[in-house]
């Protein structure tokens, strides 16, 4: 799959004809897998190019810093996503004032028609494009009827009666509602990130955690205690318990770290590259009397992550 970081090194009008779907698709969610399939279809139907057409940053860290929301995906993330959805070529156009002062007409004519060469262009039936979001999918219709593309608008996919979002998944797994936010994503939510070193209490307790440094802005789950699956080498995935949390009895404070204790694994993984999937809920953060309670506690913990695992399908998610 070809990645362009900037529209000028995509190639010009002439290349092969391109089915384009439009969005952030941050998470990549199943309501963004619904755009996303149709637009490979599109593609091998006209034995076209499927192209992504992506923004980075996100939007909001250019229009609302103070409120941008928490990413639910890096954008190495998003890449490998897309590829495994078939995906030809991802065009991620680098989002700032330049680009957000374009008007609808603007866009619709140097990016989709004279760059992209577009002839299908998918997007969700919500979609807002050009400067203050003034472009509405009805104009996208108006403007690809003189700049030869179809488009065609995806109805938003329900999941429990409610719209799925990447707002909605969001707040699920701040709240953490990691299964219920694995529905929506059609995947665990995962934190890729770089094991650090710690103050070294999870060995002195008999669980030796890694402690993972995640990227700013990335949506950490809600403090708590969690069935994971840790990926700690390429294909080396290990069950494992995390704490999210601020160390209450030992420490005071409100920095929250996120600590994994893998089971059955003995190795030094500072420094190195990690992901941790979340695949179910244990229990609330606690503070102990003693560290004697906590390590008990934490071997309840790892007996509910081993029953879990023992129940689940062999790529250890129960998703129902």
């Amino acid at each position: 799959m070809r990645v362009y970081r900037t529209i000028e090194d995509v190639g010009r009008r002439g290349d092969a004809p391109r089915s384009v779907a439009i969005g952030t698709f941050d998470g990549f969610h199943i309501g963004h897998r619904a755009i996303v399939s149709k637009a490979v279809l599109a593609a091998r139907a006209m034995e076209g190019t499927a192209c992504v057409l992506t923004f980075e940053p996100h939007p909001s860290a250019i229009l609302d810093p103070q409120n941008q929301p928490a990413r639910l995906c890096t954008f190495e993330q998003k890449i490998s996503l897309l590829e495994e959805a078939g995906v030809d070529e991802v065009v991620a156009l680098p989002f700032d004032r330049a680009f957000a002062a374009l008007t609808a007409a603007q866009f619709s004519d140097l990016v989709l028609s004279k760059r992209l060469n577009a002839r299908q262009v998918l997007v969700g039936e919500n979609f807002r494009f050009g400067h203050h979001g003034s472009g509405t999918v009805e104009d996208l219709l108006a403007f690809g009827r003189g700049r030869g593309f179809s488009v065609t608008a995806i109805g938003l996919v329900i999941a429990s009666g409610r719209p799925v979002s990447s707002t909605r998944i969001r707040a699920l797994i701040a709240e953490g509602r990691v299964e219920d936010a694995a529905l929506l994503l059609g995947r665990p939510h995962a934190l890729d990130g770089i094991v650090e070193g710690g103050a070294g209490r999870g060995r002195d307790l008999g669980s030796p955690t890694a402690n993972l440094s995640v990227p700013a802005g990335s949506a950490v789950p809600g403090v708590g205690v969690y069935v994971t699956r840790t990926t700690v080498a390429p294909g080396d995935v290990r069950p494992s318990v995390t704490s999210i949390g601020t160390n209450p009895t030992f420490e005071s404070g409100d920095v929250v770290r996120v600590e994994t204790f893998i089971l059955d694994f003995a190795g030094d993984l500072y420094g190195r590259p990690e992901r941790v999937e979340f695949l179910a809920w244990i229990r609330a953060q606690r503070t102990f009397p003693e560290p004697a309670a906590l390590r008990r506690r934490i071997t309840e913990d790892v007996k509910a992550a081993r029953d879990y695992f023992a129940t689940a399908p062999e790529d250890g998610v129960v998703v129902t």
